[in-house]
């Protein structure tokens, strides 16, 4: 009774743990007849490898690829080129965006002085200058963009006419033809200048007068190029004409080289006189200019111009220009040197009057020079000092000769105000004007659109 209570506990506990009791099982061998399992395959030895390509081969792809390269180089160009083109068709085409848009940049230029000498002096007309007071020139420059080919400018003066009131003129007026619609460029980035402009002729020809680093132009500007009221007022050559401006393509690295050719009305340059048949002729122009910078501060600038008037009285000029401008690296703002000057030769032909009736009556030919040349020095970011020294002979009488000595002190507040005192010494083969002592004092006022600094000031 014990026993079968005892085993009957024993089950119902295997029953809730969960375990099963084993049955041992006999050991059995394997059937003979059953056969062992294979071993396993030795691994497959590595694949040789790959044989190289034939070079014949390999150049063949090399230049099939090149030229699917230029290809698509080539595609990529003509879609550059009409995207531009479509770019520029959009600008003419598009309305401005306000009024002030159709408004060219308006700038004006004051310029006054004041002299006094130790004697008197005249003009070539025969009017007293000294001690005097001049409100000497008011330009007004407008500049705009016609188009995307073109700009055009325009300079009205107001100048003192000694005596006679105050003179209107048109100081420069003409059009620069960038480009045309039918040319994807310029070729030689082409230039055309139309209309009436400062002539390319040297380097202080191109600059109007309150840009200029003294208070006087140099005798050989005023004396072969033009100077109606003599070297105190503007003066200078602008004719008109056309003009085409080409940069050279480049034979030395960082040298610019640039040439003018022009075609311009005869008889408008001084060294020609008064001559009404001067008028009748074309005048032809030409000017080379090369420009590079040394060590990263040393700038120089070289040109040579030449003029050429046909008729029965001919007119040779041929000028040469130097420029050097020391900037240091460091502090530039502050230290620069300026040093320049311009020779010119001439070949005249003219009607002199040999009986003092007023009219040419023999044919007289000149063979005149002028030179001169100046330094400057930057002192400060202010203050600017410099000298410069003047020789010409008289294109009607070469015989005559006049030197002038000249120095002068600028203060530039900024491009809108500048300040200027000067002091010449004058002598000369005319009696007049032989031993003149003159004191100057200049000032200049810019008002409207930002100008473009000279050449010789830092900023």
């Amino acid at each position: 009774m014990r026993l079968a209570t005892f085993s009957s506990a024993i089950t119902a506990l295997v029953v809730v743990v969960g375990i099963r009791p084993t049955i041992a099982q006999p050991a059995t061998a394997p059937p003979a007849s059953q056969p062992a399992p294979p071993p396993h395959p030795p691994p497959a030895p590595p694949a040789p490898p790959a044989s190289p390509d034939d070079p014949a081969a390999l150049a063949a792809k090399v230049d099939d690829l090149a030229d699917a390269l230029e290809d698509v180089q080539g595609e990529n160009e003509d879609l550059r080129s009409e995207v531009d083109d479509l770019r520029e068709r959009v600008a003419a085409s598009k309305p401005p965006t306000s009024l002030n848009a159709l408004n060219p940049q308006i700038t004006a230029f004051l310029n006054g002085a004041a002299r006094f000498d130790d004697q008197a002096a005249y003009t070539p007309a025969g009017e007293r200058v000294d001690d005097r007071l001049f409100m000497r020139t008011l330009e007004v420059e407008f500049r705009a963009a016609v188009d995307p080919f073109a700009d055009a400018v325009a300079i009205l003066a107001l100048e003192n006419e000694l005596g006679e009131g105050w003179g209107a003129d048109l100081e420069e007026g003409y059009v620069v033809v960038k480009r045309l619609p039918i040319l994807e460029s310029a070729p030689l980035g082409l230039k055309l200048k139309l209309g009436r402009y400062r002539a390319p002729f040297g380097m202080a020809n191109k600059i109007h007068m309150h840009d200029l680093p003294w208070t006087t132009r140099p005798l050989p500007i005023s004396r072969f190029l033009g100077n109606e009221h003599g070297e105190l007022f503007e003066g200078g050559w602008n004719p008109v004409g056309a003009d085409a401006e080409v940069i050279l393509p480049t034979i030395i690295d960082d040298v610019v080289m640039e040439l003018n050719a022009d075609v311009v009305d005869g008889g408008d340059v001084a060294f020609s006189g008064a001559d009404p048949d001067a008028h009748r002729h074309l005048g032809y122009l030409g000017h080379y200019n090369l420009f590079f910078t040394a060590a990263d501060a040393h700038d120089v600038n070289l040109g040579v111009s030449g003029y050429l008037e046909r008729g029965d009285r001919r007119s040779r000029l041929l000028g040469v220009d130097l420029v050097y401008k020391w900037k240091p690296i460091a502090a530039g703002e502050f230290h620069s040197v300026v040093l320049g000057g311009e020779f010119m030769w001439g070949d005249r032909r003219f009607a002199r009057d040999t009986d003092g009736d007023g009219v040419g009556d023999v044919v007289a030919r000149t063979t005149p020079w002028a030179a001169y040349g100046f330094g400057q020095v930057q002192l400060s970011w202010h203050t600017y000092l410099g000298a410069r020294f003047d020789v010409a002979q008289d294109p009607v009488d070469d015989q005559l000769t006049t030197a002038v000595a000249a120095g002068y002190l600028s203060y530039y507040t900024s491009e809108y105000l500048r300040f200027r005192l000067g002091y010449e010494h004058r002598w000369s083969d005319v009696p007049a004007d032989d031993g003149l002592d003159s004191a100057i004092a200049e000032v200049n006022v810019v008002f409207g659109s930002h100008p473009t600094e000279p050449y010789w000031v830092n900023r």
